[in-house]
């Protein structure tokens, strides 16, 4: 998935207020936006909306919000030693003045996530339940939230339990089971549906009764299930590792689902949500877009054949321009030519032309081929088990 709507916005306008002579030195406009443009290279993953305004008195006024303390600290710095007299206004998000409880976990079996704070905006992407959040600010019944991938969106209030960084604490230490079946529900003591699930919700665990775990969810609902269908979250994360056959077992679990753009779920799935979706069953932490997928991993040659490829290395798809590729497609590698991968319908491809599931078009758009099993997690791939959100 290739996102349309930017979450950076880096206004550096020539305005000034209450004078009718000059404007911010050309230098210093320049010089901020590269500042801002360094610290934010993946624009859904950071925000940067930084303002330069000159006063009556030709002080320059920064102003706007960032969610990064080293762009706000460096835009500073900049300013200190420009000679330029200065006001910093630039809002650290989330503001703490405002943010009372600056995290919170999902409480949805998927919680949509769009670009602005409207039911019509775009789906840009989608969090599991029990996901950790960071809450960057709100407006009216949404929030501006940060997921563990640092994607950045809006999603409704009632998706999200609100954590303060002392309970955010507590949960991390607490016992808590991972959801490990594609769909199913949690059940109140009656026998009703508390609600559903999806692969890869986390919740805390209460207790244990013959074969059911008891549960706690994030806005305090209780209720169960079944031990067969849940593993216990920390020794999950520490002892699970991307392996070939496994990561091609889960993505298979998969197939005939529909398509969905900003899908990160078995309800609904794009291109590089399957992906990130496989690859979390494994207990690592891809980035959320196939553009950006592509800047991680080991780099396997494919121009001339398949030879280097195993099973599990993602190939990326697209066309070149100017010289630069651009990725619009992920599927993952399952090996003998094929490739698993949702371009409308979870489905099986080959890129040898005898093959009667062979796809012309995808041969000729294939970009490039990364590797992620045996590469040492760091920013794109993460491990689960390493990541201080969860832990």
């Amino acid at each position: 998935m290739k996102r349309i709507s930017y979450l950076l916005i880096l206004l550096l306008s020539l305005q000034f207020i209450g004078c009718s002579e000059g404007v911010v030195p050309k230098k210093i406009l320049s010089d901020v936006d590269s500042i801002a443009s360094r610290w934010v290279p993946q624009n859904s993953e950071s925000l940067c909306d930084a303002e330069l305004l000159l006063s009556s008195d030709r002080t320059i006024i920064i102003r706007g919000e960032t969610n990064l303390a080293e762009a706000k600290e460096e835009i500073s710095e900049y300013m200190k030693n420009s000679g330029h007299a200065f006001t910093d206004s630039l809002t650290l998000l989330p503001d703490t003045s405002i943010i009372k409880k600056p995290w919170g976990l999902i409480t949805l079996s998927v919680s949509n996530i769009r670009s602005k704070p409207s039911h019509s905006a775009e789906m840009i992407t989608q969090a599991i339940f029990g996901t950790p959040v960071k809450i960057l600010k709100k407006d009216g019944g949404w929030m501006f939230i940060q997921t563990p991938d640092s994607y950045l969106g809006w999603t409704n209030n009632s998706a999200v339990a609100e954590f303060s960084e002392a309970e955010m604490a507590e949960w991390r230490k607490a016992d808590r089971v991972i959801f490990k079946r594609n769909y199913g529900d949690i059940l109140s003591s009656k026998g009703e549906v508390v609600s559903d699930l999806v692969f890869g919700a986390i919740i805390a665990k209460t207790g244990e009764a013959k074969a059911n775990f008891n549960i706690e969810l994030p806005d305090g609902r209780e209720g169960y299930i079944k031990m067969s269908e849940a593993s216990d979250f920390r020794t999950w994360a520490e002892n699970t590792h991307p392996a070939a056959d496994d990561l091609t077992a889960y993505a298979r679990t998969l197939l005939g689902s529909p398509y969905l753009w900003g899908g990160t779920s078995s309800k609904g799935i794009d291109c590089s949500g399957y992906v990130k979706t496989i690859y979390f069953s494994n207990g690592v932490i891809l980035t959320r877009d196939a553009s950006s997928q592509y800047k991680y991993g080991k780099e396997i040659p494919v121009e001339n054949n398949l030879d280097s490829l195993l099973p599990g290395d993602l190939l990326f798809f697209g066309r070149e321009r100017d010289g630069r590729k651009i990725i619009t497609h992920v599927g993952m590698y399952i090996g003998d030519t094929e490739v698993i991968h949702s371009p409308g319908i979870i489905e099986v491809m080959s890129l040898d032309s005898t093959r009667v599931n062979y796809s012309n078009y995808r041969s000729r758009s294939l970009q490039g081929a990364k590797r992620i099993i045996g590469v040492t997690p760091g920013k794109g791939i993460e491990r689960v088990s390493q990541h201080n959100w969860y832990f």
